[in-house]
């Protein structure tokens, strides 16, 4: 590996430790439900859904589902991280 990628990997660990560097401000995702394709989306910290249960719950399966796989998706990426 050369030494510019192992400062860059150094630099990516130390960002990572000093989260107040970063604010996600928006996500958006297709989500294939039982029913229906819904554009799910995070927006300034507030989730929202395109289907009927989240407009009158303000949280359904979707919005739930993709938190559950983005912190699946995290801890993996946190595991993988420590590793290099």
């Amino acid at each position: 590996m050369d030494s510019s990628m192992i400062g860059k990997i150094e630099k990516a660990k130390r960002y990572a430790q000093e989260t107040n560097r970063v604010d996600i401000t928006g996500l958006t995702a297709t989500f294939k439900g039982d029913h229906d394709t819904y554009q799910v989306g995070l927006s300034f910290g507030s989730w929202n859904c395109q289907c009927h249960f989240f407009s009158s719950r303000g949280v359904c399966s979707h919005t739930m589902a993709i938190q559950r796989i983005l912190d699946q998706l995290l801890e993996r990426e946190a595991t993988t991280i420590q590793a290099v």
